[in-house]
């Protein structure tokens, strides 16, 4: 019975194991994730969707002022874009180049 419980513990503490470095991977993909600069005059809609409080629609009016108007000459330039406000910009600044 000694053994029995013993291989449960291990059993469990494995799984614990397992848990907690899933975990942490997820945290690590997701600073690097924040740190990847995104070139908004090259970038494509889904490139553009993993800035934050950017999703697809947003994604897309950025590409389609890009496209009707010629590349961004500063980062401000996507406050000219319709859904882009000074929340997303500041959010955004340390990843978004030109």
């Amino acid at each position: 019975m000694k053994t029995l419980t013993t291989l449960i513990a291990a059993g469990i503490f494995s799984c614990l194991s397992l848990n907690l470095h899933a975990d942490t991977s997820k945290e690590v993909i997701s600073i690097e994730e924040s740190i990847e600069a995104v070139y908004i005059n090259q970038a494509n809609e889904e490139t553009l969707a993993t800035l934050k409080g950017i999703g697809q629609k947003r994604a897309h009016a950025i590409v389609l002022f890009r496209t009707e108007n010629g590349a961004f000459e500063s980062i401000e330039d996507l406050l000219k874009v319709k859904g882009i406000g000074e929340k997303v910009l500041s959010d955004n600044a340390s990843r978004i180049k030109i």
